[in-house]
């Protein structure tokens, strides 16, 4: 409503005020003329008296009863009031107004009893001989006749009339004033609203977002105080906001880039915020929802149990959860509590790692271990065996110590190349290491390669093709390095080739890589090892493998070493039709 506003508000407290105002001075010098109008009438009538009193006593008692009648009326034309001379027992002896005989005694009336006693009396009181009220004063007579006493009234009438005119003045004086105050404090009331109204809109900028405003208010008063006080609250308020949007940008910047999932529950158990890393391992398995407790949205019971636990106990809860969408892996989530400043819990915070590299690791490095003890242990239990038996006597028969020293020497030559594999395997795998590479051409590591092999090759009944590029392959590369790969994969070729078979060696380029294939005809590998064979130490026929002298490194070996090139290694094979062993090396263009 429009009186509820501050601007009529204020208009109607200024009114409020002057009407007040002039009613309170308006009362207080009207009773203030009343007082001063009864006064002068008072001590007119005292004067008066007095001077009729002493004209009586000078008539000294002489005069009957009509005398002194006469007298009263004579005195009253001379001053204008009624005058009543009375006896010292109260008899009326003279009225101007009444027949004195008819009137009753006056011994009692105030006026008299104080002029008996105090010399002097006066009283106002409704006279029902006039029926008006009437002002009485009364002076003592002092005659030889005896004592009496003059009295003179006077009628407050035109007092009364004329105070009911200057109320009505007064009313009139305060109608105008109120007639005047409505646009006076109007007018008023804009200079204080507004001020106050660019104040609201301030804050209303404010409460929007916006603290670029400025309040154009110069009054040199606390008004513009209170403006300077919101300009410095709005950059202040401006300042926390920039501080928080930062640091709430640098949060969600660090969110999005996290490998580790991260999820916020509140209280109530709704999820408030997910990060991107752990909407991919939770996939479509997740809602966001106000109403939505997380219960409904994480499936996985081990992670929502965690949750329930951990909001349930205000503990920090781990646990291991195994996923399946969009790709199998193992989490390790870890739940903790988050409070607010009086220490009440506001929710919890879940953090989920991807561990499936660490438990595979552990896995490969178990494998690794017992791998490396059972290669270690197999030569080592033959030597000893052999090297007892021969000790035992089958040293003086010269057919089978000539045999068992020979399975000893085999044995002692494959112990030592599996060292040297493993120290070279862990050489290549040391992070970082330092490779001094240099341009070469492919083509001709091909070719030392073969010629270093032809004569195992050909021992074997095998054949060896080279198919190579008319003009020069140019990678930067370790030279040595690529020789140890070329060789193991030839001799891989060779273990798993029959007699008679074919070995070809190709050397393609496309427009970023050498591409080098190394293709036998042999045994081939069966589909479900493939994604195995070049781990360490993993064997398709593991007799086979180890009768001709396999480590089961090899393989391992080539792939480390073409990835620290910043190639790619693969293979391609049909069982009973051979297999295709392929790496890449980038070229220098």
């Amino acid at each position: 409503m429009i009186f509820k506003r501050l601007r009529w508000k204020i208009t109607v407290s200024y009114m409020s005020v002057v009407i007040l105002s002039m009613l309170i001075l308006g009362t207080y010098l009207l009773n203030s003329l009343d007082d001063y109008f009864y006064h002068s009438i008072e001590k007119r009538l005292t004067t008066q008296a007095l001077l009729a009193a002493k004209l009586v006593a000078a008539q000294n008692g002489h005069s009957d009863t009509n005398g002194l009648d006469q007298l009263a009326k004579q005195i009253s034309q001379d001053v204008q009031a009624r005058v009543t001379i009375i006896s010292g027992t109260g008899v009326v002896l003279g009225d101007s107004e009444r027949d004195a005989t008819s009137m009753e005694n006056h011994i009692n009336r105030p006026e008299v009893q104080a002029a008996a006693k105090k010399g002097a009396g006066s009283a106002i009181r409704y006279s029902n001989t006039l029926d008006t009220d009437m002002m009485y004063v009364a002076l003592p007579i002092n005659t030889d006749g005896g004592a009496g006493y003059m009295r003179l009234a006077l009628p407050l009438t035109e007092i009364k009339h004329a105070f009911l005119g200057l109320w009505s003045d007064v009313l009139k004086a305060i109608l105008l004033a109120f007639l005047i105050t409505i646009p006076v404090g109007l007018t008023l009331g804009k200079r204080i609203t507004g001020p106050v109204e660019q104040l609201i809109e301030f804050a209303r900028q404010i409460a929007k977002g916006n603290y670029d405003g400025r309040i154009k208010v110069k009054s040199g008063d606390e008004i513009e105080k209170l403006a300077s006080t919101l300009e410095e609250m709005a950059n202040t308020i401006k300042e926390k906001v920039r501080l928080i949007s930062e640091g709430k940008n640098k949060l969600e910047a660090v969110l999005a880039s996290m490998s580790s999932g991260v999820i916020f529950i509140d209280k109530l158990g709704r999820i408030d915020l997910v990060n991107p890393a752990a909407e991919k391992f939770l996939a479509f398995l997740i809602k966001r929802g106000a109403d939505i407790p997380h219960g409904s949205s994480i499936r996985y019971s081990a992670l929502s149990s965690a949750i329930d636990e951990a909001l349930q106990k205000g503990q920090v809860i781990e646990q291991e959860v195994k996923i399946f969408v969009p790709e199998e892996a193992i989490l390790e989530v870890i739940v903790s509590p988050f409070r607010d400043q009086s220490g009440a819990l506001n929710g919890v915070v879940a953090v989920m790692h991807d561990i499936s590299h660490i438990r595979k690791l552990e896995k490969i490095r178990t494998e690794f271990v017992d791998n490396v003890s059972h290669e270690l242990k197999t030569p080592v239990t033959a030597i000893k065996g052999f090297t007892e038996t021969l000790l035992d006597g089958a040293m003086y028969q010269q057919d089978t110590c000539r045999e068992f020293i020979e399975i000893i020497d085999n044995e002692t030559a494959r112990l030592s190349r599996l060292v040297h594999e493993l120290l070279d395997l862990s050489k290549i795998e040391s992070k970082p290491m330092q490779i001094k590479t240099s341009p070469v051409d492919i083509n001709e590591i091909v070719r030392d390669t073969a010629a270093k092999l032809r004569g195992q090759i050909d021992s074997a009944g095998l054949e060896l093709k080279l198919s190579l590029p008319n003009k020069p392959v140019i990678t930067k590369a370790n030279s040595d390095m690529i020789d140890q790969v070329l060789i193991n994969l030839i001799d891989n070729a060779m273990k798993y080739t029959h007699t008679a078979g074919r070995i070809a060696v190709e050397v393609a380029e496309d427009d970023q890589n050498a591409v080098i294939w190394v293709r036998d005809n042999g045994i081939g590998i069966p589909a479900k090892d493939l994604d195995r064979i070049f781990e360490r130490f993993y064997r398709v026929d593991k007799t086979r493998s180890r009768a001709m002298g396999g480590t089961g490194l090899g393989l391992s070996i080539v792939k480390h070493i073409v990835e620290l090139h910043g190639g790619t290694v693969g293979v391609q094979s049909t069982p009973g039709v051979g297999s295709e062993f392929f790496f890449t090396l980038p070229k220098i263009t």
